[in-house]
C-alpha cells in the first residue's frame, strides 16, 4: 500500500520540489502522517467545494497545484482550509511553480492543448516555445486559442502572421518581452494586464490572456493521470472546481 512519502516522491522526480521559486510555497502542506493513502482528489485550488468533496467522500489526500498556504496567512481558524484539512485527517501535497518548470508540466501540457510542435524550454524554464502546422493571422490564432481551451479571452492588436508561439500557464504575461527574443510570434498565457497589452502591441509580439484556470486546469487533469498509472492501488480523482469567473 502507498504512503504520502512515495507520493511526494513520485511528484519530486518529475517536478522537484528543490526548482520552486523563492516566493512559492510547494511541499506537503498538511501532514497527517505518513498514513497509508487509498483516495485522493487532485485539483488546482482548494475551495469551499472541493474541501466539501473530500470530506464527503473521505478522501485522505488532496494533491492541488496552488499551494494550500500562501502569501499573507498569518494565523489559523476553524475556517482555513489547511486547518480543515488537518481536522479532517486530509494531508496535502502542492506543487506550484515546481510542476510549472516540469518539462512534463503545466506548459508542456498547454502546449500540446495546442498541438505545437517542436517545444522546448525557455533559458529559465519559465515558458515553452513550439510552431503551429501552419501560420494563422492574429485574429484566427485567437480564435483558434479560444476552441482549444473553451476559454474566453482578450487579446491585442497584432498584425503579422503567427507561427511560432510562446506559452505559460496561470500569470505569464510579464514573459511576453523574453517570448518576442526567444522568436515567438504569440504567447498564450493566462492573466494579463492592461500595460502589458500596450507593451506587447509596441514590441508587435500577440498577448493572448486565456484565463488562470483555463491555462492550468489541463495540467491539473494531466497530473492526476500520471498519479494513477503510478499508484494502482490509490482512487485518484479529478475533484469537481470550475472557474471562479463569469463571462458575459
Amino acid at each position: 500500500m502507498s504512503r504520502l512519502s512515495e507520493i511526494y516522491d513520485y511528484i519530486d522526480s518529475f517536478a522537484p520540489f528543490s526548482l520552486q521559486l523563492e516566493w512559492d510555497n510547494s511541499g506537503i502542506l498538511v501532514n497527517c502522517g505518513d498514513c497509508v493513502i487509498s483516495k485522493a482528489l487532485v485539483t488546482l485550488d482548494i475551495t469551499a467545494e472541493v474541501l466539501n468533496e473530500a470530506i464527503d467522500g473521505k478522501y485522505d489526500l488532496i494533491v492541488s497545484h496552488h499551494p494550500v498556504i500562501f502569501g499573507s496567512l498569518s494565523a489559523l481558524t476553524e475556517k482555513t482550509p489547511a486547518a480543515i484539512c488537518f481536522k479532517n485527517d486530509i494531508s496535502v501535497i502542492s506543487a506550484h511553480t515546481n510542476y510549472d518548470l516540469s518539462p512534463i508540466g503545466v506548459n508542456k501540457v498547454l502546449a500540446q492543448k495546442l498541438n505545437l510542435h517542436n517545444v522546448v524550454s525557455s533559458n529559465d524554464s519559465c515558458f515553452m516555445v513550439g510552431e503551429l502546422d501552419k501560420p494563422m493571422a492574429s485574429d484566427l490564432f485567437s480564435e483558434y486559442v479560444s476552441k482549444c481551451l473553451s476559454a474566453h479571452l482578450r487579446y491585442n492588436d497584432c498584425t503579422k502572421e503567427i507561427k511560432t508561439v510562446a506559452v505559460c500557464g496561470g500569470a505569464g504575461s510579464d514573459f511576453a518581452s523574453d517570448a518576442k527574443k526567444a522568436g515567438a510570434d504569440a504567447l498564450v498565457t493566462g492573466d494579463g494586464k492592461y500595460h502589458e497589452f500596450l507593451d506587447a502591441t509596441d514590441e508587435e509580439i500577440l498577448l493572448v490572456s486565456a484565463g488562470h484556470y483555463e491555462t492550468e486546469f489541463p495540467a491539473v487533469v494531466s497530473l492526476c493521470k500520471l498519479l494513477e498509472d503510478k499508484f494502482k492501488d490509490i482512487q485518484f480523482k479529478v475533484a469537481e472546481q470550475k472557474t471562479p469567473i463569469k463571462n458575459i
